[in-house]
């Protein structure tokens, strides 16, 4: 388990030296400068969840409208580049976690 701890570590360092992770880190510094806008972000971020994992009959109709209310919100270049960079930390971290699980043929 040693080796398995240390392989982690060096995994978790990694991933901080990172273009995504420091560009993350960058946008999250920019969003945390405004006042108020991680609140308007964290709702954002929860609506599209609550959406997307919803089971209403017409998705597209209600998508539409979620980008209609939220069109002006996500041309803020602080936001779009956040939600950005927040999307490209996901994606590598989805990676990892199917290439872990992949590898060991987990049924998960």
């Amino acid at each position: 388990m040693d080796r398995v701890r240390d392989c982690m570590e060096d995994l978790v360092s990694a991933i901080k030296e990172s273009d995504a992770y420091q560009n993350f880190k960058d946008a999250e510094e920019r969003v945390t400068s405004v006042p108020g806008l991680e609140e308007k972000i964290r709702e954002y971020c929860w609506k599209n969840y609550e959406l997307q994992t919803s089971d209403v009959e017409d998705m597209y109709e209600c998508m539409e409208a979620f980008e209609d209310e939220y069109r002006e919100f996500r041309k803020n270049p602080v936001v779009a580049d956040y939600l950005e960079s927040e999307l490209r930390m996901c994606r590598m971290l989805q990676e990892i976690n199917a290439k872990i699980t992949n590898a060991l043929e987990l049924m998960i």
